[in-house]
């Protein structure tokens, strides 16, 4: 064989290999948080093309929406349409990262402030994850499982807090 022949062989294998390894890391980055979330879940969290963030307290009155999370009733406060913020891309993108979340340390069994939610829909199909900043703690609401999140948290409070009236956290 050539050495144009052998040369371009090589290349072939090396753009096979590479491409490979880089399905392989695409899938072991987001294996875990796509097992928690769920298939259905995580392709609306990607790509849904109508976002909104909720602020979210106590059940105080019964004239609110109001959301089951982790065995709780929390009201929705307040509601912004966010879909076309600038920067969404990259906070979906962590929202699908296993090292966005602390798989070493299983959240307490203990009632905390579920204060903050991303609410994501397309043709008919929605999921709501919820979030205690304070406790660092994510699920997704009607569902039983909760997952602790790293300082991403931070992130998502910051990237949301200006556009809402109140403050995460704060109740009316």
């Amino acid at each position: 064989m050539s050495r144009g022949k052998c040369a371009i062989l090589t290349m072939v294998l090396l753009g096979f290999a590479l491409g490979g390894y880089a399905v392989w890391h695409h899938y072991r980055q987001g294996r875990r948080i796509l097992e928690f979330w769920g298939s259905e879940a995580a392709m609306l969290i990607r790509h849904a093309d109508q976002v909104e963030v909720w602020r979210l307290g106590p059940q105080a009155d019964h004239s609110r929406s109001q959301l089951q999370v982790d065995g709780q009733t929390v009201a929705v406060l307040e509601q912004v349409e966010i879909s076309s913020l600038r920067g969404l891309v990259h906070a979906r993108h962590a929202l699908i990262i296993d090292r966005n979340y602390d798989w070493s340390a299983a959240p307490e069994g203990r009632l905390v402030a579920w204060n903050l939610a991303l609410h994501f829909r397309q043709d008919g199909q929605q999921v709501t994850l919820v979030f205690a900043t304070d406790s660092r703690l994510a699920c997704i609401a009607g569902r039983t499982g909760v997952v602790r999140v790293t300082k991403m948290m931070d992130r998502v409070v910051e990237f949301v807090t200006p556009h809402l009236a109140g403050t995460v956290g704060q109740n009316p």
